[in-house]
């Protein structure tokens, strides 16, 4: 059932704002259409905040022990906010004092849609009914917000009975795509020839196929191929692949399904006569591009697919003038070779304004922003590089190029399907 409330806000230019809050998934429906068009018209252009991760998210992105609820802030018939909020057990208090967080155990980002004209009287309204609906909570996080986001604006007058704070500081690659792919490429001479290198490595290999797939072509039943692949490879090896998690697969095949039926899903493939070599989900929120998940065959090592596989996804970026950049949600050593820059998305908090809170709360938050701000840019290369290798110990990793198999040569095709 719909709960609402009309929140009195000292602003001239609104004066009330109307929160509708809904814990069920057949309530979301009525607020669905505004909240897709609220989102995929923000200035942070991801696609996190769109209802189609949000609802896979409510349905497979939670631990059994936590629940949720979504509000939605209304300026008149206009929607000016949505907050997604996930309910969790303190670690010490339990369900007493819950922890609230505005994204999902599968979710980079959880940064908000807020209209940018109204910011400030609609984050204070959201933040309003949170207190309302769960008055014992100890705070709120908001993980790797975009430092374009509407957020931090309507953050400038404070937020009303909570203290706001920052901890990590995430450097999440970019890549512009509003120029050319040779202009590009261009300024990248070893990269250029190492792609030469590559190309006759895998044409060596059989016939090759590169897809790009969208629209109608774009079918969410592919996802079953695309997991088996990466569950054959080093993810499968150290538990990390869909497969190896029911609710892994759960959450990605309704987040493939949800995108596939707005036409705003893509498969990039790559294919060696019938055999699928690499492959990579991507996810279109307006002018952005988000890359969620790759993975190839590691029989095909010495090919470098996973960087013929940026290669074609680069290439198409820029082809397409309706997107204005590649956006992975992550930072991989891999992004560096192609001269990708970073931007800083960074943890806000927000702690209730009260004894308990401060007390319990507060202090984590201000060890894990020393840690960030302190103590990490002084861990010495050679302690990373240990760490690097412990994680990546025995099968936890890609194998080698040395160690991959060689089959008949062919030619090379490119094909779009849209």
């Amino acid at each position: 059932m719909d709960i609402e409330i009309a929140y009195r806000l000292p602003s001239a230019a609104m004066d009330a704002v109307r929160v509708v809050t809904v814990r069920h998934l057949d309530d979301l429906k009525p607020h669905t259409e505004a909240w897709d068009r609220l989102a995929w018209e923000a200035p942070q252009g991801l696609a996190t905040m769109l209802p189609a991760w949000v609802k896979a998210t409510f349905q497979h992105g939670l631990w059994p022990h936590w629940r949720w609820m979504c509000c939605f802030a209304y300026a008149g018939q206009r929607l000016v906010g949505v907050m997604p909020v996930v309910i969790m057990p303190h670690p010490i208090l339990g369900h007493r004092r819950p922890l609230l967080r505005t994204y999902g155990k599968l979710t980079p980002s959880g940064d908000i849609a807020l209209a940018s004209d109204c910011a400030t009287e609609a984050f204070a309204a959201l933040l309003a009914e949170v207190v309302r609906q769960e008055p014992s909570h100890v705070g709120l996080d908001l993980q790797a917000v975009r430092k374009n986001s509407p957020v931090w604006s309507a953050l400038q007058n404070g937020a009303a009975r909570h203290i706001a704070c920052t901890s990590a500081r995430h450097g999440f690659s970019i890549l512009d795509v509003s120029g050319s792919f040779d202009s590009f490429i261009g300024n990248l001479k070893k990269m250029a020839s190492n792609l030469g290198r590559f190309h006759r490595k895998i044409k060596k290999r059989g016939k090759v196929r590169f897809e790009i797939v969208d629209g109608r072509h774009a079918r969410a039943d592919f996802l079953s191929q695309f997991a088996a692949l990466e569950a054959a490879g080093w993810k499968g090896r150290c538990g990390g692949a869909i497969l190896n998690n029911p609710d892994s697969f759960a959450f990605h095949a309704a987040l493939v399904e949800n995108f596939a039926a707005q036409g705003r899903l893509m498969w990039h493939r790559i294919w060696v006569d019938d055999t699928l070599v690499g492959a990579q989900i991507a996810l279109r929120c307006n002018r952005s591009l988000m890359l969620p998940k790759y993975t190839f065959n590691e029989d095909f090592a010495e090919c470098r697919v996973g960087t013929l596989l940026t290669e074609a996804t680069i290439r198409d970026g820029f082809a397409r003038p309706e997107l204005d950049e590649i956006n992975p949600m992550s930072k991989a050593q891999a992004h560096s070779y192609w001269h990708m820059p970073e931007e800083e998305y960074i943890d806000l908090h927000l702690v209730r304004r009260s004894a308990m809170p401060m007390l319990i709360h507060l202090p984590g938050i201000w060890l894990r922003k020393a840690y960030w701000t302190h103590i990490r840019s002084r861990v010495p290369e050679s302690v990373r590089e240990l760490y690097r290798r412990y994680r990546r110990r025995g099968g936890r990793k890609p194998r080698r190029a040395a160690e991959a198999h060689f089959i008949p040569q062919g030619n090379i095709i490119h094909k779009r399907m849209s």
